[in-house]
């Protein structure tokens, strides 16, 4: 056995033990570089228990990088700085409806911003002649929560799942300069559930008009019953006067027309109880459907059992909490607008189908400073001016008109697709029915570039698949939709919060190009913490080993590796994790 050589194994282990407080100090650097204290200095205006609240703030915005999920699991973990305040503190500035997180937010993005714009080295990676494209972003998103009693919460559709779910829809505005992913705001809504009760209402009025036609049936075949009943009457009579085979047969055809009828009837009625069945569930649902239609899907019970807080009119938390019974499609506008005004001046606003409206196409075209739409549309029956012939079709007798004289195949995508400018509601654009491979459903996009061509729109459109990742991203380690508050203003910070995250790590992503934002937090999480905490307990392990050996007399290596050699404890250090290959331990030997 060598000394400096297991002492030089000793010291590694030591060395990696260390390893939380370089993770620690990486985190702090990319905090340090936002001036996030002077950035949040306007909320320390209001102090809780003696603390700032851009303390409290900080601390909260490193949870998921130190294995905690909530403020309590910080608490349970000792990992909360001694003089950073006790529980009531964090709760208190989550509650706080005083607090403007949407400045916040806005102010984190303008801090990104200028920090980019200032370092050579986060644009180094950019490669020279590709086309910067900006655009801002628009999509939702499903939180799903567990208890009915928190604030506003409802039953709102998942598409992916395609089911109601209980919780909130997220609305999204984000920033792509070209590079990253900005979030710059965002709104939580409630949704009332109006197109699920209209489909409902829909289906009963069919039902009603299926049953209506049933009974006019019933009514049509009794009345020509009478008719035919009279007519073999006199059949019979000339028969019992003229009794011959013609008669006979004349007879017997008329008894086999009564009895198809009256078998018609039977089975006629037999339908319309079967309806009038189906009818009675349709009723029950719809009157079920509407008598939680305010309630957003929960039972009135439940409803008023959800948690209410008062709030002052003037106060952020207000209008937050305003917003989530508000059209999703006008807080986007505004949205819109707020973000021009703040610099975020995009080439294109980017949305999918659900958003896609007259009402969105003139605030667009209202901001002016060369901004073009570019959105995915529903292939329905909305009508479209064909320009220049002013022929009003639908999508659907668009493909079939012009799809073979006016198609064309684009090899780079493998895709057919008609163009033509138009006219929706009044306003001029440009429409591009899409089909990818033979088979493929047909798409539509819109744009109001008149000049845009089949392969910009595609380069332009395929922008929006940076929020899908933004949104992936941040559920599975940001912490994104996990508050289970029963306060609104918790749920508003907490996004906020998470947000603010995405954007120290884009900015860490962005200056240290390769690291993906996965990865990135892999290192700064729980995994690392797990690796740090392991090596802190193989300095005591091999100590330990090391005791034991010296009073037993043998050499420490060979009695390591007898240990090893044992199964028993083997299994017992593989439990451990000691043996594994990033643990210096395994390596003593």
């Amino acid at each position: 056995m060598q000394p400096d050589k297991n002492t030089k194994k000793i010291e590694q282990i030591e060395k990696l033990s260390k390893s939380q407080e370089q993770i620690t100090q990486s985190i702090a650097d990319v905090v340090d570089k936002f001036e996030i204290k002077s950035v949040f200095k306007e909320i320390d205006l209001v102090k809780r228990c003696g603390i700032l609240v851009s303390t409290i703030t900080i601390a909260m915005l490193i949870l998921p990088f130190v294995g905690a999920a909530s403020v309590s699991a910080l608490f349970k973990s000792g990992l909360n700085k001694a003089g950073a305040g006790g529980k009531d503190a964090y709760y208190d500035v989550k509650n706080n409806a005083t607090i403007s997180w949407r400045f916040l937010l806005l102010a984190m993005a303008k801090r990104f911003k200028f920090l980019v714009s200032q370092s050579n080295e986060a644009l180094s990676e950019v490669k020279k002649g590709i086309d910067q494209i900006k655009a801002l972003i628009f999509d939702d998103s499903t939180l799903e929560k567990t208890g009915k009693t928190i604030e506003g919460v409802g039953y709102v559709h998942d598409h992916t799942k395609d089911l109601h779910i209980l919780g909130y829809k997220l609305l999204i505005c984000g920033f792509w300069d070209g590079v990253s992913f900005i979030p710059l705001d965002f709104s939580l809504h409630k949704e009332k559930r109006d197109s699920e009760l209209k489909r409902a209402e829909e289906r009963l009025i069919k039902k009603k008009e299926k049953i209506k036609k049933v009974g006019t049936g019933i009514r049509e075949f009794k009345e020509k019953k009478t008719v035919k009943k009279s007519l073999l009457k006199e059949a019979g009579k000339i028969y019992q006067t003229k009794p011959g085979k013609t008669n006979k047969k004349n007879l017997e055809q008329k008894q086999k027309v009564l009895t198809s009828i009256d078998n018609r009837i039977k089975k006629s009625e037999t339908e319309l109880k079967l309806q009038k069945i189906q009818e009675q569930y349709l009723i029950n649902e719809y009157s079920e459907l509407k008598s939680n239609y305010r309630y957003c899907g929960l039972k009135e019970e439940d409803y008023k059992n959800q948690y209410k807080k008062k709030r002052d009119r003037n106060s952020a938390g207000y209008k937050r909490a305003k917003e989530a019974g508000s059209n999703k499609i006008n807080i986007m506008i505004k949205m819109l607008k707020r973000s021009v005004r703040y610099g975020f001046v995009p080439d294109y606003v980017l949305t999918d189908t659900w958003f896609f409206c007259q009402k969105l196409l003139k605030a667009v075209i209202e901001l002016g400073r060369q901004v073009e739409l570019v959105s995915m549309a529903k292939i329905g029956n909305a009508k479209y001016k064909i320009l220049p012939t002013g022929k009003l079709l639908n999508p659907h007798e668009i493909i079939t008109r012009y799809e073979r004289r006016r198609g064309k195949n684009s090899r780079k995508y493998k895709a057919r697709y008609i163009q033509f400018q138009a006219e929706y509601q009044g306003i001029r654009v440009k429409i591009f029915l899409i089909r990818f491979g033979t088979y493929g459903k047909w798409r539509m996009l819109v744009t109001t570039d008149l000049q845009m061509s089949f392969t910009r729109i595609m380069e332009v459109y395929k922008i929006r698949w940076t929020i899908e990742v933004f949104f992936k991203e941040c559920k599975q380690y940001l912490l994104l939709g996990k508050c289970q508050s029963q306060d609104f203003d918790a749920q508003i910070a907490d996004t906020t919060l998470s947000l603010i995250r995405y954007l120290l790590l884009s900015y860490y992503e962005r200056t240290h190009y390769g690291t993906t934002i996965g990865g990135l937090f892999r290192k700064l999480s729980q995994a690392a913490i797990e690796e740090n905490l392991l090596a802190d307990i193989s300095v005591y392990f091999i100590e330990l080993l090391q005791i034991f050996a010296e009073l037993a007399g043998i050499d420490f290596i060979t009695f390591y590796e007898e240990l090893l050699r044992k199964p028993e404890a083997g299994q017992i250090i593989q439990k451990l994790g000691l043996n594994s290959e990033k643990n210096e331990l395994s390596k003593v030997a």
